[in-house]
Order: C-alpha cells, then structure tokens, then sequence
C-alpha cells in the first residue's frame, strides 16, 4: 500500500504531534460485548443528530467505490451502509488494515511467554534461515524494528502496489525468503519506510515462536473469543501467513478490533490483548529518517502498526487510532467519542487509491463528525 502518498496528499504530516500518546482512558465497558453479534440502536440515543446523519446516505452513494461503511457509538451499531453487491455479511479483503491485527496477535504472544524480547535479533529469531551465517547483511534486524517499520531493506510500497515485485505468483514462493532477499538500504533502526515485507517477517516470527502459522494462532487466540468464524487469510508457498494483508472480514468484524483496543485489550472481562501492549502498541515513535521526505522527522503517526492521529485531523473532536489500509480499509478508533468509524472499498488501480482515500476522509470529517452532538 502506498501509504505515505495519501499522507502528503492529506497534508497528515503537519498535524500529528507527540500528544497522541495521551490517549484518553477506555470508556466504562459497553452494555454488552457484540460476540454473537452487534445491536443496533437510533443515532439521537446515543448523542447522534439524527437529521445530519439522515444526509449520510446520499453523501456514501456519491462515492461509487465505497463498499461499507460501519458507525458504532457506545458499543451499538448506529449507522450502516453497503453498496456494490457487498452486504453486512459480505467478507471484504481488509488489506493493510492486516496489520494491526498482527499487531495484536504480537501482543498476545508475548504475554504468554511465547516470544522473546522485542531487541532479539532474526538470527535468533528465525535461526533456520540464518544457519550458516546467511543473511549477514539482515543480522541486526529485531523484532522490534520490524514492528516500527525500521528494518532498513530496501523496499518501495508503490513498486508492490503497481506489480514491479510480481503479481500472485508471488504468494506462491517461501515470502519470508523473499524478504530476506531484498538489499538493505539503511542501518535498522535508522530510518522509518512502510513497508509490507517488515510484516512479512513478522509472520515468519510468529510462526516459528508459537509453533503455528499466526491465522491458526489468530483463530484460537484472538478470532474465536472475539466471535469472527467467517474470515480468510491467504498463506504464500511455505505455508506461513502473509502478516502484511490478504486478510478478508466483514466490516461488523472489523469493527470488533476497534472496540477491543477501544476498551483496552479486554473483551468479556478477559484481557485479550496486554493493556500495557494496547498502550505501546499506539504511542508515538521517537525521530527517524522519513524516507518520504529525505529528512530526520519525529515519527509522530505510527506505532507498533497502527496510525494515530491528533485531534485537529478530525476537526478537534478526538484522537484517532487508525488500522489503514489500501484504498480505504479503515477501522478508526476515536476514544474521546466512545466511537468506532469501519469503511471498505474498491481495491483500485494504484492511481485510484489516493482518490478513494481521500474521499473518505472528506465523508468522515464533513458529514459524520459534524453530526456529533456537542
């Protein structure tokens, strides 16, 4: 995904700061949790306008490659939408928002003891591809600097996203070596680039630290207690995960993410996800070398794959704790508004994307913020 092209489009960079850290504490638990399912309520129960929201459905039409659109405010479900064939019950692929759920499955890992510290290097941590000392160049790597997209290999998003690095065929050969395979342009650590091939090993990680592929670790440990069955994850020739995306859920599943971090990891009284991983997972990075740009920046947007926004992005209201995928997967956590904004789309040609992104953006920031009543 090209994300960082939406970033400068969208003029992000200019408005994320530091604060984002300072997240408000969770809402007090919802009335229920929506496992067997979510329930919906009228908009104008929970503080909604309902006459603004009514404008919704014609301002979602206007954008033809919008597929669904999902709000939810204190746990019930108070708008939906769906076009293009797709329906509540329509499994949609989620793209890069796939990574955050790695994210959370990284967590979870960790507070059963199955992972190690996040400085431990690949050769510890994948030590069947590094036998013999292969890789010498990827050594330093850690678990760590894959998690804040900082591994150093050379790698464009766009080049993926147009096709350069191949097309489906790709799924079919051992991704992590793939990954491994590609140069190295920066020392770990130094520089900040998105790039899908840091899930990648990730997944790889996983895999060999939990002893299953992280779909069958998901179902067990985050998908079943979260009540998702209706779901696919892709695998690529060796059998491992693809960390990064090819992820397909319903937009009412997607949303169940965001209501878990929402709430800080717990879900029915049980901490799913860590509160300490939740809170690490969604601060702010120190400075790096913004690839983007070509300059020493504060990595103020990103996490531990997740994207996070001050509130002046959405217009002073709140906070925002971003899974983000191509051309409109979203799942938007806003805490100060106990709310959770869920969008999918066309998956476009790459000169589409910005666009579509950016259209959706335009929706949430003039038609479903305004409708927020003070």
């Amino acid at each position: 995904m090209a994300i960082f092209r939406s970033l400068l489009l969208l003029g992000i960079l200019t408005l994320v700061l530091a604060a984002c850290a300072n997240a408000p504490a969770a809402p007090a638990p919802p009335a229920y949790w929506p496992t067997a399912g979510w329930r919906s309520a009228a908009p104008a129960a929970h503080g909604i306008d309902s006459t603004r929201l009514a404008a919704l459905d014609a301002a979602a039409a206007a954008l033809p490659y919008l597929d669904g659109l999902v709000i939810v405010r204190n746990g019930y479900i108070v708008y939906e939408y769906y076009a293009n064939d797709h329906r509540a019950d329509t499994l949609h692929d989620v793209a890069s928002v796939t990574k955050s759920w790695t994210s959370a499955l990284v967590g979870i890992a960790r507070a059963q003891g199955k992972l190690p510290d996040l400085d431990t290097t690949l050769p510890d941590l994948l030590p069947t591809y590094f036998a013999a000392g292969a890789y010498p160049d990827k050594r330093a790597i850690t678990l760590r600097h894959l998690l804040m997209m900082r591994s150093g290999i050379e790698y464009d998003e766009m080049k993926l996203d147009s096709g350069e690095y191949g097309g489906p065929e790709l799924l079919e050969q051992d991704t992590t070596q793939v990954a491994l395979s590609f140069p190295m342009a920066f020392t770990p650590g130094e520089a900040w680039n998105y790039s899908t091939l840091d899930t990648q090993l990730i997944s790889a990680v996983m895999q060999q630290a939990t002893g299953t592929p992280l779909h069958t670790f998901a179902k067990e440990h985050l998908f079943a207690p979260l009540g998702i069955s209706n779901y696919q994850w892709l695998t690529d020739g060796a059998g491992t995960t693809i960390g990064g995306q090819n992820l397909s859920l319903t937009p009412r599943d997607m949303a169940k993410l965001g209501l878990l971090y929402l709430h800080g990891g717990k879900w029915e009284g049980r901490q799913l996800v860590p509160a300490d991983w939740v809170r690490e997972s969604t601060m702010p990075q120190g400075e790096a070398y913004y690839v983007p740009t070509g300059q020493v920046e504060r990595i103020a947007f990103y996490g531990y794959h997740w994207w996070l926004w001050e509130d002046s992005w959405y217009d002073g209201m709140s906070n925002g704790v971003h899974a983000m995928g191509y051309a409109g997967q979203s799942v938007l956590i806003l805490p100060r508004l106990n709310m959770i904004i869920v969008t999918t789309a066309e998956l476009p040609s790459p000169d589409q994307e910005e666009p579509q992104r950016a259209g959706i953006h335009t929706l949430i920031v003039e038609q479903i913020l305004p409708a927020i009543i003070p």
